[in-house]
């Protein structure tokens, strides 16, 4: 029944309504006074607050850790403005595609470490750290600024 509840809850998570642009995914968050420099290190945090949590087999840490990625806020400016104006739509587009997955292996995290189900839990930080690093490896070289004016 546990595994049933955790399968339904994924599943879920993985039909949640997100943005259909990235200026609608921003605007649907919070504004914090922080650049996008400073959210990944937020969300660099998180990803390590949830490790920590699965490690200790701790679930308070593992949704402290995913709430933060689940509710992280927008940073003070448009994130796209960190590219050159030639790759800003489709950083938009990864946006758009990002967003969601790191909900959803934030989201499958945390309901496992809730039923104690740490080699679930392993799972689904293991691709939340690949869509991570998938984003990372496709977008951080591009970055033309890290400050942009709001």
């Amino acid at each position: 029944m546990k595994r049933l509840a955790i399968l339904l809850v994924t599943a879920l998570l993985g039909t949640t309504v997100h943005a259909e642009s990235a200026e609608e995914l921003v605007a649907g968050k919070t504004r914090a006074d922080i650049d996008y420099r400073q959210l990944m290190e937020l969300m660099g945090e998180a990803v390590g607050t949830i490790q920590r949590g699965i490690l200790r087999e701790n679930a308070e840490l593992v949704a402290i850790g995913a709430r933060m990625i689940l509710d992280h806020p927008a940073p003070r400016h448009r994130p796209w403005t960190i590219m050159a104006p030639a790759d800003r739509d489709a950083f938009k587009q990864a946006l758009l595609a990002f967003d969601p997955q790191l909900d959803r292996h934030a989201g499958a995290a945390l309901e496992a470490a809730r039923e104690a189900d740490w080699g679930t839990a392993l799972d689904a930080l293991a691709r939340l750290d690949h869509a991570c690093i998938a984003c990372h490896a496709g977008w951080r070289q591009r970055v033309v600024r890290t400050a942009p004016a709001p």
